[in-house]
């Protein structure tokens, strides 16, 4: 495995890759890059034609080949086709999860010093989202600490969906018709949006009744 700086033009997207990004997040995905740089290097396997094949960064080098750079910084390794599979799978797919608490005390200290649309500009959260949770529970943050350990076994969990932008735009405005029942009938709930989702199913399922 090495580090080297490689010509955009030698580097090709495989078509077995199943991992894609919407316009939108490409958008926010350039604006990071322009504001940070490429803090993170692309993963590509050297093939017999001379070129290198993508396993972790085909968004970044879309966006970069807009850009005009005319090279960038790779991790280069030599696997064979199944391994090379794996590896972009395990990148793309093997990630921790994030703690709700921990991420709006993050996200409280940005916005401190961040305007809330250079924030929005940049991570995938909508507006709607960002503002339930810089607003996530009551206790003080040490209060939050001291009873983390304690808590695990109650976590959040997450889930994830890939949708179109007209299923998204149905989705949100569901869970917007819904948030003034979540504030009356649950106060200030930790995580409105998942309650939100969970009343909308409940209510399908008490609609359908039980399968027999």
């Amino acid at each position: 495995m090495k580090i080297t700086n490689i010509p955009v033009d030698l580097l090709r997207q495989p078509q077995w890759n199943p991992n894609q990004m919407d316009d939108g997040n490409l958008t926010k995905l350039g604006r990071s890059i322009d504001r940070f740089g490429l803090v993170q290097n692309l993963v590509v396997r050297h093939m017999e034609d001379g070129t290198y094949e993508m396993l972790a960064g085909n968004q970044r080098l879309q966006v970069l080949s807009q850009s005009g750079i005319m090279e960038v910084p790779c991790v280069v390794v030599e696997l064979k086709d199944g391994e090379a599979r794996l590896l972009c799978q395990a990148l793309n797919r093997v990630h921790g999860e994030d703690d709700l608490g921990l991420r709006a005390e993050l996200l409280r200290h940005v916005l401190e010093e961040l305007p809330e649309e250079e924030v929005l500009g940049i991570l995938p959260d909508t507006r709607m989202g960002l503002e339930s949770l810089v607003n996530l529970g009551q206790d003080s943050m040490d209060d939050y600490l001291e009873n983390w350990q304690v808590a695990q076994a109650a976590r959040l969990k997450h889930l994830q969906f890939q949708l179109t932008g007209q299923q998204m735009e149905s989705v949100e405005e569901a869970l917007e018709r819904l948030m003034p029942e979540v504030a009356t009938g649950h106060g200030s709930s930790p995580n409105a949006r998942g309650t939100a989702l969970y009343l909308l199913c409940r209510r399908y399922l008490d609609v359908t009744g039980n399968p027999q």
